[in-house]
């Protein structure tokens, strides 16, 4: 294998849903300045409570894909020593291939993601400084059995194909 392997991310896809995410924080304004265009009740506090949480959810993902189309360094690098995985605002980072212990792929809302078993998840996680990735990182453990995920979603790659690379890059590191 010829490292290091740079996967860049995919502007267009991230554009995409930057714009869907900044229109769904708008509509939550909406439901918060002017619920009765929204519903027929007295009471507006049901679709004021659903606008708060359009804005903060998707105010979130906002910045983080803000972070990812600003950044100008590779979605994913694969080297003899293991991955860099930037390719959203929740990545794990640097990941070495002597630290995964297997390789699997889950389904995460109808989305694969590559999940890598590291032998000391706890220290990737207390490793991490961002207070957000660093509450990711733990839910993905505690669901996934794992902290680190890698979504195919915001690179320029297919996901058979990012599979493939990974897979063949942690026999590589295996064999040596």
């Amino acid at each position: 294998m010829n490292y290091p392997i740079n996967i860049p991310v995919d502007k267009k896809k991230t554009t995409r849903n930057f714009a869907a995410s900044m229109l769904i924080v708008l509509l939550g304004l909406l439901f918060i300045i002017k619920p009765f265009w929204f519903i027929r009740s007295d009471d507006p506090a049901m679709i004021r409570t659903i606008g708060y949480l359009c804005i903060a959810f998707f105010g979130v993902i906002s910045i983080f894909l803000t972070k990812t189309l600003l950044n100008k360094k590779e979605g994913l690098l694969l080297s003899e020593e293991g991955i860099i995985d930037q390719s959203s605002g929740i990545a794990a980072g640097k990941v070495l291939w002597k630290d995964i212990k297997s390789i699997r792929t889950e389904l995460v809302a109808a989305q694969p993601f590559l999940m890598l078993e590291v032998t000391n998840p706890l220290e990737y996680i207390q490793n991490q400084i961002n207070p957000l990735k660093k509450r990711a990182m733990e839910l993905n453990y505690q669901l996934y059995k794992t902290p680190i995920g890698i979504s195919g979603k915001f690179l320029h790659i297919e996901f058979e194909k990012l599979r493939e690379l990974v897979l063949a890059g942690f026999e590589n590191a295996k064999v040596k």
